[in-house]
């Protein structure tokens, strides 16, 4: 089969959505089939570093919505199916939509944001809101989508109007060999950040995104040292650097000797980091699927996340579960949890039951699956 992928624009910086594509791209080629990984190219944007704001931005749009559509009318004539890898590139389902395609959709948060479904945590400004609302268009005129949750299915069930049918559920794979290491593996890898043998922390791994719920993060970390002030137990926080807000957070609550900020590690540097944990608290309001859950219990460590679709859904019965709104009831759970050996011990036996079902072998297998229905026209 000749499959050519729609990828993301490397200015743009979306890295998750670049490691998704070329997760599908290798699977797919190690299954035997011929595969192309399309994306557009930085002319305009060429001259600069990141095309995610101000004047690059518009740059960027040129390369992106002006030139790329028409090498991909061409590219399209001579493949079986293309799959736009990302829901945000569906601007580009207009121009493919006669030939036989599929779309991956990781989340409608954004699309949900420019319709103020959450007015009180984002505001989008009108450019957004435009942009989000072509987005949303380019959806509706998709003939097959696979949502990489049942939470988003649902989202795009009510937003798009499609037929069930036209929507499939794929869940995402691990697009890294997360894995169990020894202790002495993980200190090795951390070396650069002079990590004690003896340090234990809880840990963190996101950006700054309002459903992220850094915030929440702060306050329920600082509720479980005030619960019980003698633990010995620092958080980390993995992911983009703190903005200025959370920085200040952390002071007001006097948290500036507990806290670490690990910026931007590697994929193995997180490996270790999930393995030395004493769990990660991944307190969500909102996810299209939420990768951290299942890295975590792939490297044997305990996953404190909401209890909101679709972390119930990821996690399964492997995950401990709390009300990100509810700092104090969450700190509880998680004290409890870490204090109490039987507990752990059958968390930690389910995480490998749960991880099965989220291997990269079974989500290309079913993307396959996927494309030779669609070719066969069902």
């Amino acid at each position: 089969m000749k499959i050519l992928l729609i990828g993301n624009y490397d200015k743009d910086h979306q890295y998750s959505m670049q490691k998704f594509s070329t997760c599908l791209q290798t699977g797919l080629e190690q299954e035997g089939h011929e595969v192309e990984l399309l994306k557009p190219q930085p002319i305009f944007g060429y001259f600069f570093k990141s095309t995610v704001s101000g004047l690059a931005k518009w740059f960027g749009y040129i390369d992106k919505y002006i030139l790329f559509p028409i090498i991909l009318i061409f590219k399209a004539k001579y493949t079986d199916i293309l799959h736009i890898s990302d829901h945000s590139n569906s601007i580009y389902i207009p121009f493919i939509k006669k030939h036989p395609h599929v779309i991956t959709c990781h989340d409608m948060m954004a699309v949900r944001s420019a319709l103020d479904e959450f007015k009180l945590y984002n505001q989008v400004r009108k450019t957004g809101k435009i942009q989000q609302i072509l987005i949303l268009n380019g959806l509706k005129e998709a003939k097959h989508i696979s949502a990489v949750s049942n939470a988003t299915k649902h989202d795009l069930l009510r937003l798009i109007k499609h037929d069930a049918n036209q929507i499939k559920v794929i869940h995402n794979g691990l697009n890294f060999d997360y894995k169990s290491l020894s202790k002495e593996a993980c200190l090795n890898i951390l070396d650069r950040y002079n990590i004690n043998p003896d340090f234990n922390f809880l840990l963190h791994v996101g950006g700054n995104q309002w459903y992220k719920n850094r915030k929440g993060v702060l306050f329920i970390y600082n509720a479980l040292i005030k619960k019980e002030p003698n633990i010995n137990v620092k958080l980390v926080l993995a992911g983009k650097p703190l903005t200025h807000e959370l920085n200040f957070l952390i002071k007001d609550l006097g948290l500036s000797e507990h806290v670490i900020v690990i910026t931007e590690p590697t994929n193995q540097e997180l490996n270790a980091l999930y393995c030395l944990t004493k769990g990660l608290i991944f307190p969500s309001l909102c996810e299209g699927f939420g990768w951290p859950i299942i890295e975590a219990q792939a490297c044997g460590s305990l996953v404190f996340t909401s209890n909101y679709e679709p972390m119930t859904e990821v996690g399964g019965e492997a995950a401990i579960y709390f009300d990100p709104l509810l700092p104090d009831e969450a700190a509880k759970i998680i004290v409890n949890t870490i204090s109490d050996h039987d507990s752990i011990e059958k968390k930690l036996h389910l995480n490998k039951s749960n991880i099965d079902k989220f291997s990269t072998q079974s989500m290309i297998k079913n993307y396959i699956a996927y494309y030779e229905l669609i070719l066969t026209g069902h």
